[in-house]
């Protein structure tokens, strides 16, 4: 299997991997193509496969698959499409070699044959937004569909979409390049939540302005509701004025963390660890962090595994977390989501702050990463006074009053744990494993 990342404006091959056409569990052996590595040698930033992966001419061999390669691999409804296509049950590594040809971020995988290039056919706002099945059906047929990411799992049809100059919409199989000046993803309700689904997406727009108001990372640009789909703007594609494309790496936190199964625990003090040993400026990006987590409290994002959030490897070569994504209320879902990313001390309706302080403390300390606690601490205490006009801000913002009405208890319930959790002295609690 043949990997190629996109570098310096062009494609390259990056890496070749060989397998016995298994599934995530079976070994695996990785080397960086020989010219690749002589130019971007030790890199561990946007140039390589993964953090965990740096650049050099060293023959890898793995038990089972490196966990950047599930970033890749098709998911959810995006497996099932494929499948559909090829007219079988196909192994991850046969979806792999024909799902992964434009995932997001800078990496793709080439399959034996590449596609022919076409004419795309342009579609109105109104035609995209309106889940018409000619739009599906066309989008789907050129390879638009999101087959796999660190943003974009699930079970909602989802699609790569780009605006020309003139307006004009098209589904993206990742050949648009030449005449894109906005770069989307587009995405419908989830059927499987329910009826809450449109709800839920609805105020995943709202969400996003919330967000931004309480000055987290979102894109410039934010999603739009329309017609029942939302439009959200691609933060790993970048349109130069010399009307190049730059794409930048993303990479997901179970692939950060080297976690290859969803299931797997993973707490937030192994990511913090994980990040202080990633990110270019970890002070500038602990609070961005930690008041994400305790957005995701306060609004009811239950949804909020390792592929939820991600990290952006820009091609200066710096590393920070990703714009927000996939922030709604699904406490609202059908299929009864529960939170999946937890602090150590944290249990389910029990959130002793001063608690799990003292255990970050100690975990970060034995991992030999220097952490400023009182900048930790500082962001929970600095977010607990950002409560109190958090229910007013979410009107201002358009969240819909009875997600409002939902949310208010667990707000001052938040707010009050955080209030009422002094500090105690590191290490009070043994620690379990993070």
């Amino acid at each position: 299997m043949r990997i190629e990342a996109y570098i310096d404006g062009q494609w390259q091959h990056c890496a070749d991997l060989t397998s016995d056409d298994g599934n995530r569990g079976t070994p695996v052996r990785l080397a960086y193509a020989a010219d690749y590595a002589a130019t971007h040698l030790f890199a561990n930033d946007y140039r390589a496969l993964s953090v965990r992966l740096l650049v050099d001419f060293g023959d890898r061999s793995f038990q089972s698959w490196p966990a950047f390669l599930i970033d890749l691999l098709p998911q959810g409804a995006a497996r099932r499409r494929v499948e559909r296509a090829s007219g079988s049950t196909l192994t991850e590594w046969q979806l792999l070699m024909r799902g992964a040809l434009n995932p997001v971020g800078n990496l793709r995988v080439i399959p034996d044959e590449l596609p022919t290039s076409r004419t795309h056919r342009p579609f109105t706002l109104d035609e995209m937004t309106r889940r018409g099945d000619e739009f599906l059906d066309y989008a789907a047929g050129v390879g638009a569909a999101v087959t796999g990411a660190s943003d974009t799992q699930g079970e909602a049809p989802k699609f790569w979409v780009v605006q020309d100059k003139e307006g004009q919409w098209y589904p993206d199989d990742g050949g648009c390049d030449e005449f894109a000046v906005k770069h989307a993803l587009l995405k419908f309700p989830v059927v499987e939540a329910g009826v809450n689904a449109q709800r839920i997406l609805q105020n995943e727009a709202a969400y996003q302005r919330v967000a931004q108001h309480l000055g987290i990372r979102t894109t410039d640009e934010l999603p739009q509701f329309i017609n029942g789909a939302l439009i959200v703007p691609r933060f790993d594609r970048r349109t130069r004025a010399e009307a190049k494309i730059d794409r930048l790496g993303v990479e997901s936190l179970y692939s950060l963390t080297g976690t290859l199964e969803s299931g797997q625990p993973l707490k937030h003090d192994r990511v913090v660890i994980d990040l202080a040993r990633t990110l270019t400026d970890l002070s500038h990006e602990l609070r961005e962090y930690v008041w994400r987590d305790l957005l995701n409290l306060a609004l009811g994002n239950r949804d909020n595994h390792g592929r939820n959030t991600a990290v952006l490897k820009d091609t200066d070569g710096t590393i920070r977390l990703a714009p927000l994504f996939d922030v709604g209320p699904t406490f609202l879902d059908a299929r009864a989501i529960t939170r999946v990313l937890r602090w150590d001390g944290e249990a389910p309706g029990q959130l002793p702050w001063s608690t799990i302080l003292d255990r970050l403390e100690i975990h970060t300390r034995d991992a030999g990463v220097e952490l400023d606690m009182q900048q930790v601490a500082r962001a929970f205490g600095d977010f607990a006074e950002a409560t109190h006009a958090l229910p007013t801000l979410m009107r201002d913002c358009g969240v819909d009053p009875l997600v409002i009405e939902h949310r208010i208890p667990e707000i001052e319930r938040l707010a009050r744990s955080l209030a009422d959790q002094p500090r105690s002295e590191a290490g009070r609690d043994a620690p379990s494993s993070p």
